[in-house]
């Protein structure tokens, strides 16, 4: 996949929104799910038994959203100050990326940034096995990275942040089955938050 092929694919399947993983909640509210990933809604690991809970839960999820050995398109941004096409030595420790856009922040949300505030979207093409993104998703529990986990075969979106995951399916039938599923994992404020 290039990245005029990731371009056409995000903007056919997901055209209101930019692919910046803390905004699609806003756009999509009935697809949208939250799970937290430690009991009591806690944010962070302070212990290996709780990272092993993140990773658990994670995994479990992940699985069952997308499937063993299913294409996903792991999916990351930088803020940036100016125009640039260099990766952060971060994000590249995850693989190659390719820059598939810079999306001028300062002119969507004028109110939010400041001129010349941009963010450049990155992609990498993957396959989805259990485990294999325990590192990616450890270092986003620790709030070092933000990426997420774009599936086109199964039409949804997995973004892990720091205390939990948001998740984006095909429609609300398939978001209540999950919530009813996975009820205990869930926030317990009315917002879902």
């Amino acid at each position: 996949m290039n990245s005029i092929e990731f371009n056409k694919y995000w903007d056919l399947n997901y055209p209101e929104s930019n692919p910046i993983g803390h905004e699609l909640k806003g756009v999509y509210p009935n697809r949208w799910l939250r799970i937290h990933s430690l009991p009591e809604s806690k944010r962070y690991a302070e212990s290996k038994d709780e990272y092993q809970i993140i990773l658990d839960r994670q995994n479990k999820l992940i699985s069952e959203l997308i499937g063993e050995n299913t294409e996903i398109i792991i999916v990351s941004g930088q803020y940036e100050m100016e125009l640039t096409d260099k990766i952060s030595t971060e994000l590249s420790k995850y693989g190659e990326f390719k820059k598939s856009r810079t999306i001028e922040l300062h002119k969507i949300y004028p109110e939010e940034y400041e001129d010349d505030f941009f963010y450049d979207v990155y992609f990498r093409p993957d396959s989805w096995r259990i485990n294999s993104q325990n590192r990616l998703l450890r270092n986003i529990a620790d709030d070092e990275l933000r990426a997420m986990f774009v599936c086109p075969k199964r039409n949804c979106i997995v973004a892990p942040y720091n205390g939990g995951m948001d998740i984006i399916v095909e429609n609300q039938e398939k978001r209540d089955i999950l919530k009813n599923k996975y009820k205990d994992w869930l926030s317990e404020r009315e917002d879902g938050m």
